[in-house]
Parts: C-alpha cells; structure tokens; sequence
C-alpha cells in the first residue's frame, strides 16, 4: 500500500533521481491513495491502473480520448485499468485532489467474491473467480453508495492513519460498492428504448457525454443544442432520452447543478449574490434566486443564514 498526502512533482517524475526510481518501483504494482491540497498541477499523459477520483473546494480536469472531464464536489470519476490519461488543477485556492488507485487484481478479487455463492467458498479453498472488471467512465453524481466509503476513507487519510491493513479492508468495502453501482448503471442501460444491447450502450455512452458537458461547462452560458451537440445527438432525441435516463430534462439538470454550485459558494464564502450568479452560470441573481427556491425550497438569502448558524453553532 502506497499512501500520499502530497502528489509527486511532475518534475520528479521525468528526471532521473532517487525518488522517480523509488516511487515507480511500486506505483502500480500496490494500490496507492493519493490526497493533497493543490492550486496548479499539470500531469502529462500516462497509462494507470483502475482508479476512482474526487475532488473537494474546486474543480480537477482529467483529459481522455478528446474529452475532458471536470471532478468538483457534486461528482466522481472512475477510469478503468491501463488507461492513459492527463490531469490538471488550475485554480486560485487550495482544491483537494483525492485518488484511489487499485493494485492489479484487486476488483477482480472483489467481484469472484461477489459472485462465489457462500454454500461454493469452502470448495474453492479460498480461491475466487477471474471475470474481468469494466466500468463505465463517465462523471458519477455523489450518491448514498459509493461517496459515503469515499469520503470515510478520505477522512482517516487526513486524520494521519497510516494502518495499511485497515485501508486494504475499506478498499475492498470500496470496491465491491463501486461495482454494485456498476450493476445500477447496466440496469439503466438496458432501460433504454432499444433493441440491440449494443445500441443501448452506445446510447448510454453518448448521453454520459451530454451529461459530462453539463458538469464541466455549467459556467457558461451553454445551451440544449450543445449539450446535444456533446451528445453526438440531434436535440429532440438528446432531450427524449436523457430525460428517461434521468428524471428530469437537461436543461433542469443543468439549473440544478448550478443551484448546487451556488449553494457552495453561499456556505463557503462572502461573495455577493450577484458574483455567485456570474460565477455558476445563471443569468441574473433573480435567475438564481427563483431557481434556488424551485430546487431547495429556500432562498439565496435563507440559505447562506442558515449555513451561518451552523457554522457559528459547530464553532461554539
């Protein structure tokens, strides 16, 4: 178990020195938990092994097969084993940059347990099954299954644990909630109304592309017809099935994901109403204000008073 709390210079890691020979010595070969606070990072292109990132206080871009994909504090990401992929922070403050990567094997392990009826496990002495393990890469919302053992995890990190037995158990815990996840999203692929279990997946693929674009380009002003475009899908389609797929309508999905953002920066900082309408996307505060109320309840008002209190209460 290899267990970072700062990322290795990218410097470090092309020169010829003691401490590139010592981390490739084991880097890939055990799994690894990076966790640090970083502003501006760059890493070049670099096949990994099977992986789940998040990121806390901003926004980390992971760059892969000509897209790019934008982590911050409403999503996670999972790239499968022996994918080559770049990475960037760019930001004014310290964003949190949280990975976990798995040794070779591990998932499979996971899964061959999974899998092993418990009436079998004594027969195979042990053993498990060797079915491959492939995720969808797509930006995951944070959710009740996956985040909770994420977050647990990250948490003894920054507390200074260092027990590499413990971490082996709760990335095993890890694992086999990510693959129930897994298990979620092919149901929802075969939910889709086509035929062929092929056309169903490209589908779900080309949707995820629409739905990553939303979560990396909510500042703007983008519209349904680039979403569609992201999608590689003509817009009536875009909009019929990404609303099947979830719940609501693109453009719904959109003003939620900045009411969230906005929601962040209300808790987090002093910036006016009118900065935190700019900075997520919203045309104007009342824009902000009447979508706040639509999704929370609440207003922009309510909601920083509130995040106030708490805060005042945690500190008494």
């Amino acid at each position: 178990m290899l267990l970072l709390r700062a990322l290795p210079r990218p410097k470090d890691l092309t020169r010829d020195c003691e401490f590139r020979r010592a981390f490739y010595a084991v880097w890939g070969k055990v799994s690894c938990i990076l966790d640090a606070a970083e502003t501006d990072v760059e890493y070049m292109p670099y096949m990994q092994r099977l992986s789940i990132k998040a990121c806390w206080g901003g926004q980390e871009r992971y760059f892969i097969d000509n897209r790019a994909l934008t982590v911050d504090d409403d999503s996670y990401l999972i790239f499968n084993d022996r994918r080559t992929y770049a990475s960037s922070i760019r930001s004014v403050q310290p964003v949190r940059s949280f990975s976990i990567f798995f040794r070779p094997g591990f998932a499979e392990e996971v899964l061959g347990g999974m899998l092993t009826p418990e009436d079998r496990i004594l027969e195979r002495g042990g053993a498990t099954g060797t079915r491959s393990v492939e995720f969808s890469e797509h930006l995951r919302p944070q959710d009740r299954l996956v985040t909770p053992v994420l977050r647990y995890i990250a948490f003894h990190v920054q507390q200074g644990v260092d027990d590499e037995g413990w971490y082996e158990e709760q990335l095993s815990f890890l694992l086999e909630r990510m693959l129930s996840s897994h298990r979620l999203t092919m149901q929802a692929i075969r939910s889709l109304s086509a035929i062929r279990a092929s056309k169903r997946q490209e589908l779900y693929r080309r949707l995820s592309w629409g739905r990553d674009f939303i979560h990396g380009s909510y500042q703007q002003q983008i519209t349904i017809d680039d979403m569609a475009r992201a999608s590689c899908l003509s817009k009536y389609h875009f909009i019929r099935l990404f609303h099947a797929l979830e719940g609501v309508t693109p453009y719904r999905y959109l003003q939620q994901k900045r009411v969230a953002a906005a929601q962040r920066l209300l808790s987090t900082t002093q910036l006016s109403h009118v900065e935190i309408a700019e900075q997520v996307g919203f045309d104007h505060r009342s824009t902000m204000f009447r979508q706040m109320r639509r999704v929370t309840g609440r207003s922009a008002r309510q909601w920083r008073a509130q995040s106030l209190a708490l805060s005042a209460t945690s500190r008494a």
